[in-house]
């Protein structure tokens, strides 16, 4: 497993940044730099499953371990998904790699308004190389 860092500072409150973050219409426009048509379907509370999922309704399916509003949210991944929310029995090994990699999200109210926020993936090394080219041109470096 490898932690890949991530960082960026946010031209808005804190509250208005983790709203946004959690609110699943919301959703598909922060995640475009995964494609269009990507959508969170479950509540952002702990012990919830999240379904994150692309136009084909393919997707994975995460557990809210931790979830401190304004503060932080951690998250594992449980299964891949299919047709929204059916769990992928027959997985290939891409798909087996993936199951167990961790998100974890950080906010930080800065003294000029804005927010730092600050998100560690724990994953298997075979995904750092696609991390790495989703970050950039990430929509979250606009005002929200």
């Amino acid at each position: 497993m490898k932690q890949l860092n991530y960082s960026v500072t946010i031209n808005a409150a804190t509250p208005v940044v983790f709203a946004n973050i959690t609110d699943n219409t919301l959703f598909p426009e922060w995640a475009k730099a995964w494609g269009d048509g990507m959508q969170c379907v479950g509540e952002w509370k702990e012990g919830e499953s999240l379904y994150f999922t692309d136009a084909t309704g393919q997707g994975t399916k995460a557990v809210v371990e931790e979830l401190a509003p304004n503060e932080r949210i951690k998250m594992r991944h449980t299964a891949m998904v299919t047709d929204g929310d059916k769990e992928i029995v027959d997985m290939d090994e891409t798909m087996q790699k993936w199951i167990g990699a961790l998100e974890e999200y950080y906010f930080t109210s800065e003294s000029d308004g804005s927010t730092t926020l600050k998100v560690t993936i724990v994953a298997n090394e075979a995904f750092e190389e696609m991390m790495q080219a989703r970050d950039n041109g990430t929509p979250y470096d606009k005002d929200i």
